[in-house]
């Protein structure tokens, strides 16, 4: 008979991470230049974000036996799972049962050659054939894809365990949700701006995070600033970073010259929400949130909008009828007419 003691020990080690990386080529390609982003702290060029990803994933591992990985390609119009068969069954999709091994040339390797399939269908045409220097098939970075198919990983990791300690949780004196919740994370390393078309999808799934109990952390690879994702790791209580950004803004437009990306996930996004609590964080923890809404029509960011009170859709203009459930809405001589006869 294991001990209850023992067994929420047990429980509170294990945790799953999802890395979101934004691979897309609107972000990466510059007509005849390399795969590269340029930033406050120079050119980040695609093959050196994979090698430092590489890093923050071995020292992630070696972290706790406990901790599983998964990994999604965010790509224009679309999102891609990353298989991660060298991970055995660390990985939460695409490891199979197996023990780690390095068979298939280890983690690096599968994600180039999964990074390289993605390109090449995206890039490439059926027949084979270059395109010619057109360049890939562009289009908006699928955002709300990615963060939704990562939560569903997640859900789907937390339901297989708590299948298997079912027969635990229900024993006396056992807090259920506390026993049930594990850590859980989505970490976005994103370069694109913001698709307002996307807003609605985003702001359901942070809420969605939120009941989970899933952290959302995100670092801005090119110094833009993603306000949705602002509001997600508000909304999680997670960790928003654009190191670029705000160090430029701290020392005049002057940022130390040698940065490792690899070096920043590692000593401030690799602790959990919990480990944070105790560190001190360098610049470009975001301290404030930009809350900004954003309209349901023209899909452009608000300071004052319209709120319909039935399915809380904004706009940036007073309407008639809700335009997303059909609500009436009253003018205001009627409503008062409505209320004075009441009080009557």
């Amino acid at each position: 008979v294991v001990e209850r003691e023992n067994v929420g020990m047990e429980e509170e080690r294990e945790s799953a991470l999802v890395i979101v990386v934004d691979v897309s080529p609107s972000a990466w390609w510059r007509p005849g230049a390399p795969a590269s982003i340029t930033s406050a702290a120079g050119s980040l060029d695609l093959g050196g974000a994979l090698d430092h990803l590489h890093t923050f994933l071995n020292a992630l591992l070696l972290v706790t036996q406990k901790t599983k990985v998964g990994v999604l390609w965010l790509a224009d119009r679309r999102s891609v799972p990353v298989p991660l068969p060298s991970l055995g069954n660390r990985a939460l999709h695409g490891g199979g049962t197996g023990a780690r091994g390095q068979e298939n040339g280890g983690v690096l390797e599968d994600l180039k050659r999964s990074l390289l399939e993605l390109y090449e269908s995206q890039c490439v045409p059926a027949s084979g054939e270059g395109n010619g220097g057109r360049g890939c098939d562009r289009g908006q970075p699928a955002l709300s894809s990615a963060y939704s198919k990562s939560l569903c990983v997640l859900k789907q990791h937390l339901e297989t365990h708590e299948e298997g300690a079912e027969g635990i949780a229900v024993t006396d004196d056992v807090d259920l949700p506390k026993f049930r919740r594990r850590r859980t994370r989505v970490l976005f390393l994103h370069a694109s701006a913001d698709v307002p078309s996307q807003y609605i999808q985003i702001m359901n799934a942070s809420f969605c995070a939120q009941k989970m109990g899933t952290v959302v952390d995100t670092f801005m690879l090119g110094g833009k600033d993603s306000s949705f994702l602002q509001q997600a790791a508000s909304i999680t209580g997670g960790m928003y970073s654009n190191f670029f950004a705000a160090a430029v803004s701290a020392t005049e437009g002057s940022v130390p010259k040698k940065f490792s990306l690899s070096t920043y996930l590692i000593n401030v996004l690799l602790p959990d929400s919990e480990t944070r609590k105790s560190l001190q964080l360098p610049r470009g923890n975001a301290s404030t949130t930009t809350l900004k809404v954003t309209c349901f029509l023209t899909h452009k960011p608000l300071d004052v909008g319209f709120v319909c009170s039935v399915c809380l859709s904004i706009f940036n203009e007073r309407l008639k009828t809700c335009a997303v459930c059909g609500t009436t809405f009253q003018d205001r001589r009627a409503l008062k007419k409505k209320v004075l006869s009441r009080q009557q």
